[in-house]
């Protein structure tokens, strides 16, 4: 894989830490609007988005199942009064989950990430054919997006853009 993609995973951390270093940790599950992602709910998803990286690489998974679950594709945010991870807790599972996807990324094999997507979903593999496709993806592409609906949050929470 090229040093663009790790560039740009890296990029996404940095602006995920710009985007939640204002946002305090009473507001972490607030939901301004209905079908809002609050900020714990993102950090969750993509923590555990690390851990999907790292199984597509053949490298053990890090984070608790019942993150997997709660956080997982298909899941929803629960009531603001759930007990999530707290904020500094998500931020270091994102930070060390990026740190071991660039680490295992580094020393994958090409034969590897030529392997057919895993995932059962048609339209992922039809448009990701490969384990490298979608290890993109999530690196780059899924990660972004989300980062959109952590800012979208911040603008409807009052919060300045940063860009």
């Amino acid at each position: 894989m090229s040093q663009t993609l790790l560039t740009l995973y890296n990029f996404n951390l940095s602006y995920l830490e710009r985007l939640t270093a204002d946002i305090p940790e009473e507001q972490m599950t607030v939901q301004p609007t209905p079908n809002v992602n609050p900020p714990a709910w993102l950090l969750g998803h993509l923590a555990i988005c690390t851990d999907m990286a790292l199984g597509l690489l053949g490298q053990p998974t890090r984070l608790p199942q019942e993150w997997h679950e709660e956080f997982g594709p298909g899941s929803e945010p629960l009531s603001q009064q759930h007990p999530y991870p707290d904020k500094e807790e998500l931020l270091i599972a994102l930070r060390e989950g990026h740190a071991a996807v660039a680490a295992a990324l580094q020393a994958a094999d090409l034969e590897t990430l030529a392997e057919k997507n895993p995932l059962p979903m048609k339209f992922l593999k039809q448009t990701l054919p490969t384990k490298g496709d979608l290890l993109a993806h999530l690196m780059a592409t899924h990660e972004a997006s989300h980062l959109g609906h952590l800012s979208n949050w911040r603008r409807q929470m009052g919060l300045p853009p940063l860009f």
